[in-house]
């Protein structure tokens, strides 16, 4: 008998094992998910937070999820509404989702041309390198044989890929 996997199921599996094989059917199911888009915008819940319309800004990202589930981006701006609403439990599981989703981009490979991390989406390249301390000075896509690379030039001179593949074309 097969059981069916929730996402709440699949985070779990990956957050109590993070590996490639929890990973892919977690990022499989995020992909193939209501409302995902590999560019979400999260713009109007930001300038509801500045506002401090928290009730708001929480209604839309809820409206938001599965599609938002594991961005870095959407779990740290849930956490900095919980944390300003008072609630330090919810602001802290948050911050633990947004931290192993960065963790998960990182074990992907190492920001090379030739291991370029994988996101799931556009945002997350973003949420890399801020993780990393690094603006992205200019993005250009590349076509490397079946594959498109994102690569970002920090304002430091740094270098970053990111594979985009399944970004490109959705």
């Amino acid at each position: 008998m097969t059981t069916t996997k929730t996402y709440g199921d699949l985070l779990t599996a990956y957050l109590d094992d993070p590996s490639s094989t929890t990973l892919s059917p977690l990022r499989r199911a995020i992909r193939s998910a209501p409302g995902f888009t590999p560019d979400l915008d999260l713009d109007d819940a930001h300038r509801l937070v500045d506002e401090g319309a928290y009730d708001s800004a929480l209604s839309q990202l809820r409206g938001l999820l599965p599609g938002a589930l594991f961005s870095p981006s959407y779990h740290s701006l849930l956490a900095q509404i919980f944390e300003a609403i008072g609630k330090s439990d919810d602001a802290a599981r948050e911050q633990q989702f947004a931290r192993a989703a960065v963790t998960s981009i990182r074990s992907t490979g190492d920001g090379s041309f030739e291991r370029p991390w994988s996101v799931l989406r556009i945002n997350d390249e973003y949420d890399m390198l801020r993780t990393m301390d690094k603006t992205s000075a200019r993005q250009s896509l590349l076509q490397h044989g079946e594959r498109k690379i994102d690569r970002h030039e920090s304002t430091d001179g740094g270098v970053f890929h990111f594979d985009a593949t399944e970004l490109v074309g959705r």
